[in-house]
């Protein structure tokens, strides 16, 4: 039996369309999907009009019933998460689709955790005219995440590294050689 690709799509608040790439299912539940990001693969960036290759894998944990998504991108010299803060994702015919509110939360190779793009989110509440409910939320939604990071709570609980020994190209033994 093959491999299941599907299709990640960030949207924007209002419906267009912000982002997407290709992955490959891992595994998925009633709570969440688990997909892994290929080295190579293309990253159109719709409201940039630009298409990226991505340098690094990732394995991407989507929760289906919390606003928002882990990725754990794979460089060569560390692993860095990439937390969005969005509206639950949702599954597709043909993937996922969550709708980006802009905050991430970001850790850096040398664990340091950041809130980047505050500016965005204050800009796109006007832009895109976000009901208060939906403001509130998000701020919520970003200090649960950073509690759960305190506390170590699932997914930073050791889920996600768990994950790599079950990719051959990523191993605990490969990553240290």
């Amino acid at each position: 039996m093959g491999k299941l690709v599907l299709l990640i799509q960030a949207v924007k608040y209002d419906g267009s369309l912000h982002c997407d790439w290709e992955t490959t299912l891992l595994a998925e539940t009633d709570r969440y999907v688990l997909v892994y990001g290929q080295l190579g693969r293309s990253l159109v960036h719709h409201t940039r009009r630009q298409t990226f290759i991505c340098e690094t894998p990732s394995l991407e944990y989507y929760v289906l019933l919390d606003g928002y998504t882990v990725n754990l991108d794979l460089e060569p010299d560390g692993e860095r998460y990439y937390c969005n803060i969005c509206l639950p994702a949702e599954r597709t015919a043909i993937g996922l689709r969550f709708v980006d509110l802009d905050l991430d939360l970001i850790r850096n190779k040398a664990c340091e955790w950041t809130v980047v793009d505050e500016d965005e989110f204050l800009e796109n509440q006007r832009v895109y005219q976000y009901p208060e409910d939906i403001i509130e939320g998000a701020e919520r939604i970003l200090h649960r995440l950073q509690d759960k990071i305190q506390r170590q709570a699932f997914p930073f609980d050791g889920f996600l590294t768990c994950w790599l020994d079950r990719l051959p190209q990523h191993s605990r033994a490969n990553r240290l050689s």
